[in-house]
């Protein structure tokens, strides 16, 4: 009974054996240089869009391999290669790139010395413009109203999207300011303006939270 014992448990190592090598050599075929070797894949992809540009900015790990990154983008039809030194644990890397308005899908991965690339990164973004400009609303002055020359100015709601009113006016001894008006004031109160001539202003905004440019209503001109 132990010699069956051992003549079964010899020839199940055998056959093991057998496919073990067996399916080491399809891998090789199908890998002839050996182990595909891959590097760090970047880390917290993210696209940061303005005004006719749009930032990208990820996290590089310690992989030591790793000498440069190259962004696709326009299905792989352009390309930009940055050249990465490792300074720290991890390191922060971010490009600018100049692009014409509209919507993108970028592509991100990292190379090591030998050409090796990474699995891919993905993420999409939106490059603004003047098209983007052109629909922009001025906020709405309900009104201005003028008492021994200070200035008392009555705001409707301001746009979600905006972080205020830039407003330039002159005083009663000419000097020109300028003063940001936040959107969430609805009453505005200024000291020592003209009793006649003009304000200017104009309504600023970021199309989304983390966009790297402000946009801006066309100017709009009060009569005082």
């Amino acid at each position: 009974m132990t010699l069956l014992r051992y003549l079964c448990f010899s020839l199940a190592a055998g056959l093991c054996l057998a496919a073990c090598e067996k399916s080491d050599k399809n891998y090789k075929d199908f890998a002839p240089n050996g182990e595909n070797v891959y590097p760090g894949k970047v880390d917290s992809l993210k696209a940061n869009p303005g005004k006719e540009r749009i930032q990208l900015a990820w996290l590089l790990n310690t992989d030591p391999r790793i000498v440069k990154c190259r962004i696709f983008w326009n299905r792989k039809a352009d390309s930009v290669e940055i050249a990465v030194s490792h300074k720290n644990s991890v390191d922060t890397i971010r490009h600018t790139l100049e692009l014409g308005e509209g919507p993108y899908i970028f592509e991100v991965y990292t190379y090591n010395a030998e050409g090796d690339r990474s699995i891919k990164a993905e993420v999409n973004g939106d490059v603004f413009g003047n098209f983007y400009e052109s629909g922009l609303l001025n906020r709405i002055l309900k009104s201005a109203v003028i008492t021994g020359g200070d200035t008392k100015l009555e705001w409707e709601d301001a746009d979600p999207r905006s972080p205020g009113v830039l407003l330039s006016y002159q005083d009663q001894a000419g000097v020109a300011h300028t003063q940001l008006i936040p959107s969430e004031e609805k009453t505005t109160l200024l000291t020592g303006t003209p009793t006649t001539g003009t304000m200017e202003f104009k309504t600023l905004y970021l199309p989304v939270a983390n966009a790297i440019d402000t946009f801006a209503a066309v100017t709009v001109k009060v009569d005082l």
